[in-house]
């Protein structure tokens, strides 16, 4: 069984590998840290005996954007991600955040299924978004 909580700065080097391993993009450690100390509540991990994914996330005016979830390939399929989106969304409403947004990669076809079997829906598209020029659908859902 795993336990979602709050990360914790000690966390730093766990999920910049789980970000590195299972993210296109390429993150520094510093951001990951600037992003707890924006919004702890929304920075959450699912631990095991280590940790196993992430999900992060900022907040603006009643709206709050997922920046990054990631778990492990071979923890896929168990309920974690589905769990860490859970709890994210269930601290949103804690404050009063009524929409939660995001942006995939217009080829990822899993995330872009897995968001849309939680509520999300594809608003707009946004072309060369990413570093490498692919583009991304920005996604939203109320709650």
């Amino acid at each position: 069984m795993y336990l979602i909580r709050e990360f914790r700065e000690e966390d730093v080097y766990d999920v910049f590998r789980i970000a590195f391993e299972n993210l296109t993009e390429k993150y520094s450690l510093d951001l990951f840290l600037d992003i707890h100390r924006a919004w702890p509540s929304g920075f959450l991990v699912a631990e095991l005996k280590d940790i196993v994914g992430f999900i992060a996330g900022s907040y603006y005016e009643g709206n709050a954007r997922i920046l990054m979830l990631a778990v492990d390939k071979p923890f896929r399929g168990r309920g974690i991600g589905s769990a860490l989106l859970n709890r994210f969304i269930f601290e949103c409403k804690k404050m009063g955040i009524r929409t939660v947004s995001l942006e995939v990669r217009t080829g990822n076809i899993d995330a872009i299924q897995f968001y849309q079997k939680r509520g999300f829906q594809v608003m707009s598209r946004i072309d060369n978004y990413y570093t490498n020029g692919d583009s991304a659908y920005v996604m939203w859902k109320m709650i």
